[in-house]
C-alpha cells in the first residue's frame, strides 16, 4: 500500500494534472476558542483559597521603590533567571504583567495549597528552550506541555503549564499532578461562584500595584483569636505609584466592635502622624478601615530606620 502512495505521487509529479474540480463551500474556519478564565484576574484561583493575592508588576516596575527591590529579587532567584535570559532570550522581570494566587492551608506543613498564576510571558520562547533549562535535574519532568517539580524537603510538589498564549497556571499541593493541573483550568475561575468572597472584592481596589483578601478561617489569626477577636475577612490593597498608599480593611463580628476597634486605635495615632501625610482609622459598619498615605521621601526615611533596626537587632 506504501508503494502504491508513493507511485501516485511520483505520478502526479511527471503528469498535467486533471483540472480540480471547484471545491464545494463549506462552513468558515472556527478560531480556537480561548479560555475566558486566561483575562479574569480571579481566573483558576480555587474557591476554597484562604488568602489571594494579586500583583500588578507593571506598576511595580514604574514605581521608584523598584530600584530598591529589583537587586533584591535577582538575588533571591540566584541564577535562574540568568539562565532563562541566557537559553531563553526572555527577560522574566521585565515579561511578566501580572502574578495572582490563591493559597490555602498556610501555616501547615509541608507548606501552603493552591495555584499560581503568572501572565505576561511568552508561551514559544519559554516553551521552546524550557528542556534546556530543566536539564538532568532529577526533581524536574516534562510530559505532554505539562512540567512536574518534585517537592524537596518541606515543599510541597507542582505542575505547570501555559493555559494561554501569555498565561502560565502551576498547580502546587501534595497531590499536584497533570491531572489536578487540568481539572483547576477546566474549572475556569471557581472563586467567582463564592458571594462572601466577592463582596469583599467588590470593596477593594484592585487597580492598585497589589491587592489582597484573607479569610478569617485561616491560621493566620489564631493568634488574634486569643485576645478575644475573630476576625471574618481581611483585605486591601497597596499602590507604590507616587510614594506609599495603603488601604485596609478588617472586618469584624459587629458594628460595635469595629467602633470600639477603632476607638482604642485612634489613640495610638498620634506618634505615627509625624512621620507620614495621612492616616486615618475608622469604622464603617463591621468593618475596621486603616489608610495610610506617604511621600516617597517618608517611604525612603521609614525604609532607613527599618533597615537600622534590622542591623541592631542582628541575625
Amino acid at each position: 500500500m506504501r508503494s502504491a502512495l508513493v507511485l501516485c505521487v511520483l505520478a502526479a509529479c511527471f503528469h498535467d494534472p486533471a483540472p480540480a474540480p471547484a471545491p464545494a463551500a463549506g462552513p468558515p474556519a472556527r478560531a480556537q476558542r480561548v479560555n475566558p478564565a486566561v483575562y479574569d484576574p480571579l481566573g483558576f484561583l480555587p474557591v476554597d483559597s484562604e488568602a489571594v493575592v494579586a500583583i500588578d508588576v507593571n506598576r511595580l516596575r514604574a514605581s521608584t521603590l523598584w530600584k530598591t527591590l529589583e537587586p533584591a529579587v535577582s538575588a533571591k532567584a540566584g541564577d535562574a533567571l540568568g539562565r532563562v535570559r541566557a537559553q531563553c532570550g526572555v527577560d522574566l522581570l521585565q515579561s511578566v504583567k501580572q502574578i495572582a494566587m490563591g493559597f490555602r492551608g498556610l501555616g501547615d506543613e509541608p507548606g501552603p495549597s493552591g495555584v499560581f498564576v503568572v501572565r505576561g510571558l511568552d508561551r514559544k520562547p519559554v516553551w521552546a528552550c524550557l528542556g534546556h533549562l530543566v536539564g538532568a535535574d532529577p526533581q524536574v519532568t516534562i510530559a505532554n506541555d505539562v512540567v512536574l517539580v518534585k517537592g524537596g524537603p518541606g515543599q510541597n510538589p507542582a505542575a505547570f503549564t501555559f493555559a494561554g498564549a501569555s498565561t502560565l497556571v502551576a498547580v502546587i499541593s501534595p497531590t499536584a499532578s497533570s491531572e489536578e493541573l487540568a481539572r483547576v483550568i477546566k474549572g475556569g475561575a471557581p472563586l467567582r461562584g463564592s458571594p462572601a468572597f466577592l463582596e469583599v472584592f467588590g470593596r477593594i481596589e484592585t487597580q492598585r500595584t497589589a491587592w489582597f483578601a484573607l479569610n478569617g478561617n485561616g491560621k493566620v489569626f489564631d493568634k488574634i483569636a486569643a485576645l478575644g477577636i475573630r476576625p471574618t475577612a481581611f483585605s486591601g490593597s497597596v499602590d507604590l505609584a507616587n510614594g506609599f498608599t495603603a488601604a485596609a480593611r478588617l472586618r469584624l463580628d459587629s458594628e460595635d466592635s469595629a467602633r470600639n476597634l477603632a476607638g482604642l486605635g485612634q489613640a495610638q495615632l498620634g506618634q505615627v502622624k509625624a512621620l507620614v501625610d495621612e492616616i486615618e482609622l475608622l469604622s464603617d459598619d463591621a468593618d475596621l478601615v486603616f489608610r495610610v498615605v506617604m511621600t516617597q521621601e517618608q517611604l525612603e526615611s521609614i525604609a532607613k530606620m527599618v533597615g537600622m533596626f534590622a542591623t541592631a537587632m542582628g541575625p
